[in-house]
């Protein structure tokens, strides 16, 4: 698949996977190469996230790869084959009009007047098991907030947690996130954080979860709106889990969205459409739709979609139910990952922005 684009003012966000060239560093190499070639001037590449095919095998040859392009800051890898059959998909986002700033390993700041976006990750994490591992990622992100004087409650907007043989080990995590938020007054009664948690390895093999994070800091919390469809979609802590259905920042300019992984469910948590992939891709984007639509935004405003499959089989049907409905030109990419509960067979996390802004806060561009 060819690097999709689209650009929303002074954004620019991007999906793409790789083309078979012989060996996995030239193929990365020529994947990172199409993503710059078509990011527009004066924009610079804030964050990227690779799905590999063999993370094992392919990690460190990619980091080296990044290297010699002068690519470092928040750059993610998961273990989350293409389902086009390539080695690797990408993820990326980048702006103008801002200053952007790498302060340390896995880590890049966009800073555009009052607003500053913070992307991270942890690189290494010392402890064992999914629950542990799951708390260690979240005290470390708190460290990382407070050292910019931010919470969790209050300044951690988006995460993307990737587990590995997550029919296993999501209990574990599950678990973990709930007592770390409730230790901090995140509870059913205030507000959770938007959220993806799927399938997906990470290297070493021993790394059972690791987390990708988006902070923001300079804000009123009334920019902070949680998107919420009742009557589509129950809240999660319906059947035990702790996560927003999707948040919605709003700027001066415009807003984001952030769609939380998204499952065919239904207002009272149940799964919908059980062993029918095809109804349940519908039921999902009717899911996402109503989201998108509680925020003042619909399908044309998507910037970004992953879509997370159970069964690589289901890959051609399912490729023509999004193809259907999503616009046509919509940054996509569809990976192998398996959903949190096995009778889920496929899931979808977007990114949208809308014009839809609020004079009265600050704007995201500088200009």
């Amino acid at each position: 698949m060819p690097v999709f684009r689209k650009i929303f003012l002074n954004e620019s966000y991007y999906c793409g996977t790789s083309v078979p060239e012989g060996d996995f560093p030239s193929e990365a190499a020529a994947l990172i190469d199409e993503v710059l070639a078509a990011v527009p001037e004066k924009h610079e590449p804030v964050w990227f996230r690779f799905h590999l095919s063999d993370i094992a095998n392919q990690e460190g040859l990619l980091r080296d790869v990044l290297a010699r392009k002068g690519l470092s800051g928040a750059v993610a890898c998961v273990g989350q084959a293409p389902l086009c059959g390539a080695r690797a998909g990408v993820e990326a986002w980048a702006i103008a009009d801002a200053q952007v700033s790498r302060p340390q390993e896995n880590m890049t700041c966009v800073e555009t007047g009052r607003n500053t976006l913070l992307f991270f990750n942890t690189p290494v994490i010392a402890s064992r098991g999914s629950g542990p591992q799951m708390t260690e990622e979240f005290e470390a992100a708190e460290k990382i907030v407070a050292a910019r004087g931010g919470s969790i409650e209050a300044n951690l907007q988006r995460t993307w947690i990737y587990c590995r043989d997550i029919d296993n080990n999501y209990a574990g995590l599950v678990e973990a996130r709930r007592n770390f938020f409730s230790g901090r007054g995140l509870v059913p009664e205030t507000h959770f954080i938007a959220s993806t948690g799927i399938e997906g390895s990470s290297y070493p093999h021993n790394r059972l979860v690791r987390m990708d994070s988006l902070a923001l800091f300079g804000h009123r919390r009334e920019q902070i709106r949680y998107l919420r469809a009742p009557e589509h979609l129950s809240p999660t802590h319906v059947y035990g889990v702790t996560f927003e259905r999707g948040t919605r920042i709003v700027f001066g300019d415009r807003s984001h969205l952030y769609i939380s992984g998204t499952a065919s469910i239904d207002r009272d948590g149940r799964v919908v459409h059980e062993r029918d992939v095809t109804a349940q891709a519908r039921r999902l984007l009717e899911n996402v739709d109503a989201l998108l639509r509680a925020g003042e935004a619909c399908f044309d405003d998507l910037c970004q979609a992953v879509i997370y499959l159970r069964d690589p089989a289901d890959y051609p049907q399912i490729k023509a139910v999004f193809d259907e409905i999503l616009p046509e030109k919509t940054p996509r990419l569809f990976v192998r990952g398996s959903v949190c509960r096995p009778t889920w067979l496929v899931e979808m996390d977007a990114v949208a922005v809308s014009g839809a802004g609020d004079a009265s806060f600050a704007p995201l561009a500088m200009k």
